[in-house]
C-alpha cells in the first residue's frame, strides 16, 4: 500500500470515528481529575493558576523593577497573554504525545480498534484550556480597554495551531514507541520552549545577528500570529500568518504520513 493510500485510509476512518473521538475527548478532560474532591473544576483551575502565577513574576515582579529601565509599549500583560495562552496548550500536546500510544497499549492490541483516534481525542481534549485563556484574555482586555475586533483574530490563529499540533501529536505518539528518547526530548523542549519562543520578550529586543534563530523554532511564528491577534490589533506581517499556515500543512502531512507507515507495527513493540 502506498503512503497515499495509507493516509487517505487514516482520513476515512477519522471521518467513520467522529462521535468516538467525540466522546473519548470528553472523558479524556473527566479521566484527568477522576477520583479528586474537585474533579473537574481542576480543568478550569490549573490554567487559571498557571497564567495567575506568570503574570505576578512577570508583570508585577520584573515590571517594578525594570520599570524606568526597559521601555514597554502598552501593555505587557496583554502581550503575555496573548503568547502564553496557546504555548499552555502546546506544552501539554508535547507533553503527552510521545508516551500517548504505550500508555494505551491495551486498546492498541485490540485490532479492531482504531488507534489513530487517539492523537485526535488528545488534541481535542486541551480546548478547555484554549478557551479559558481566551475568556481570561478578552475580560483582561475589557478592563484595561484594550479589547477591538481584531480578538477574531485570536480564533483564525487557532486553527493552524491545532493542526500542527495534530501532526505533533500523530509524529510524536508513532515515532515514541520505537524511540523512548522522543520522550526526554519533548520534555527538555517544554521547559526551554517557554524562554526560546518571544512570549514574555518582544522580538526586538533580541539582537538582530540570533533573531534568526529564534525563528528557527516554528512556533515563534504561531506566537506572532496570537501577538498580532490580541495585542498589536493588526496583521504585521501576512508572511508570518502565511508561515502558519504551510507550516500546518507540512507537520499535519508529516505527521499523518509517519503515523500511517509505522501504524502496522505497534503491536509487536508494545
Amino acid at each position: 500500500m502506498t503512503i497515499y493510500k495509507e493516509v487517505t485510509f487514516l482520513c476515512q476512518s477519522l471521518y467513520k470515528n467522529k462521535r468516538l473521538i467525540g466522546e473519548m475527548a470528553k472523558r479524556d478532560i473527566s479521566d484527568r481529575y477522576a477520583g479528586q474532591i474537585l474533579g473537574i473544576f481542576w480543568a478550569i483551575a490549573h490554567p487559571v493558576i498557571m497564567i495567575a502565577a506568570y503574570v505576578f513574576l512577570f508583570a508585577v515582579v520584573f515590571r517594578a523593577k525594570t520599570e524606568g529601565v526597559v521601555d514597554v509599549p502598552g501593555d505587557h500583560t496583554l502581550y503575555m497573554l496573548s503568547g502564553l495562552i496557546p504555548w499552555l496548550v502546546v506544552a501539554d500536546v508535547l507533553g503527552r504525545s510521545s508516551a500517548l500510544i504505550s500508555s494505551q497499549a491495551s486498546l492498541v492490541k485490540q485490532v479492531v480498534f482504531p488507534v489513530e483516534v487517539l492523537p485526535v481525542k488528545m488534541v481535542l481534549a486541551t480546548l478547555p484550556t484554549f478557551v479559558i485563556g481566551l475568556a481570561g484574555i478578552l475580560i483582561y482586555a475589557a478592563v484595561v480597554d484594550r479589547i477591538s475586533a481584531s480578538m477574531i483574530l485570536f480564533l483564525v490563529a487557532a486553527l493552524p495551531l491545532y493542526l500542527f499540533l495534530l501532526g505533533c501529536a500523530f509524529l510524536l505518539s508513532a515515532v515514541g514507541i520505537f524511540l523512548r528518547d522522543v520522550k526526554e526530548l519533548t520534555q527538555l523542549y517544554t521547559m526551554i520552549g517557554l524562554f526560546i519562543a518571544p512570549i514574555f520578550y518582544f522580538i526586538d529586543w533580541v539582537p538582530e545577528k540570533i533573531r534568526l534563530i529564534l525563528y528557527a523554532n516554528p512556533l515563534t511564528f504561531y506566537i506572532e500570529a496570537f501577538h498580532d491577534a490580541a495585542y498589536y490589533g493588526e496583521i504585521r506581517s501576512w508572511l508570518v500568518w502565511c508561515m502558519v499556515f504551510v507550516l500546518s500543512l507540512i507537520m499535519l502531512s508529516i505527521g499523518m504520513a509517519v503515523f500511517a507507515r509505522l501504524k502496522p507495527h505497534f503491536g509487536s513493540y508494545l
